[in-house]
């Protein structure tokens, strides 16, 4: 008897420590497919607005588009999605960095609102920020406090989280 207890508990205790999280870190799961569509945008962004540009693909399926001077990194970890405009389709929002030769030059957030069930980049924000998630059609970004060449520039409590609601194609900051 005390041994079928104790492989009970052993069982109740070991499937309470087991998580099913595919996607830990970003905030949501996004399926493969829509994966796929949104770094397809990103990717037609970026080589748009470069000429002779060349694609690298990392093992971590970060995407490099680059020319001599100037690359941008395309990260399938930093695409958040949710519930952006009125509608019921899902949105997102995916990060962009790109360099000037070895210096981060510019982060760019591509809005990109699903309608007639393709994503279309509605909106596209220059800004030093991280998008942490989309809640309640709210959009969360933490925002460095401090100027970039600050010392304290990448402290923890030297940012700040900001929430942000879209309309009309436009980020208007909530409380």
């Amino acid at each position: 008897m005390k041994r079928s207890c104790f492989i009970i508990f052993i069982l109740f205790f070991s499937l309470s420590c087991t998580k099913n999280d595919k996607n830990a870190g970003s905030g949501n799961s996004v399926s493969p497919r829509v994966k796929r569509q949104i770094m397809n945008i990103a990717i037609n962004y970026t080589r748009d607005k470069l000429k002779d540009a060349i694609k690298t693909v990392s093992e971590d399926g970060t995407i490099n588009i680059s020319n001599n001077q100037i690359k941008y990194v395309i990260d399938p970890t930093r695409i958040v999605t949710g519930m952006i405009d009125d509608d019921a389709n899902e949105d997102a929002i995916v990060s962009i960095s790109s360099y000037n030769g070895q210096f981060l030059s510019m982060i760019e957030h591509l809005i990109l609102i699903k309608t007639d069930g393709k994503f279309k980049v509605t909106r596209v924000i220059e800004a030093d920020m991280k998008i942490m998630g989309i809640k309640d059609r709210k959009i969360f970004a933490e925002i460095p406090r401090v100027a970039p060449d600050s010392p304290n520039y990448d402290c923890s409590i030297c940012k700040e989280v900001i929430k942000y609601k879209y309309k009309d194609g436009d980020l208007i900051r909530t409380e």
